[in-house]
């Protein structure tokens, strides 16, 4: 092997590691953005059906005389429904103290060994509070399918680029 060959290939060496490190930068940077985007909108998502539930047993008209007070539901979600500062009626995984220290909105709490992410709201005459959560390990498990579905195919095609 000549000298001119021997830094031929030296400079092919060069170019080939800095396109795959490269490559490899900007997928890296394609991953971070997807999990970002992924996380910021599946938030949204989740948060909006929080807010329409509560909304929804807001307007629900009350009887407590003909209600047991406690109803089934998913234990991945939660809700209380406060009448006039009284627990009128709340989901079996809810306890009987307010879900959240937050009157109105969206907050992170810890209730046991588990977050949940929570939304408050008040009827328009105040006298009804609601309070409906999600276990936050139910959103990481959604966000953690929709980001295997989108980036297992591309984990793939990385070696095959190389």
């Amino acid at each position: 092997m000549t000298q001119e060959e021997s830094r031929s290939n030296s400079l092919q060496a060069r170019l080939l590691a800095l396109v795959l490190g490269l490559v490899t930068a900007v997928w890296l940077a394609s991953v971070a953005w997807t999990w970002f985007d992924a996380s910021h909108e599946l938030d949204e998502l989740l948060d909006g059906h929080l807010a329409q539930a509560a909304a929804l047993l807001v307007v629900q008209q009350l009887d407590p005389e003909h209600d047991d007070g406690v109803a089934d539901a998913p234990s991945l979600h939660a809700f209380q429904i406060f009448h006039e500062g009284r627990l009128a009626s709340r989901s079996s995984s809810a306890g009987a103290a307010p879900m959240s220290s937050v009157a109105r909105g969206f907050s992170t709490v810890r209730v046991g060994d588990e977050s949940w992410r929570v939304f408050a709201t008040q009827g328009a005459q105040r006298d009804v509070q609601v309070y409906v959560g999600e276990k936050m390990e139910s959103r990481r498990a959604i966000l953690w399918a929709v980001l295997r579905s989108m980036l297992l195919p591309l984990m793939f095609l990385l070696p095959l680029l190389a």
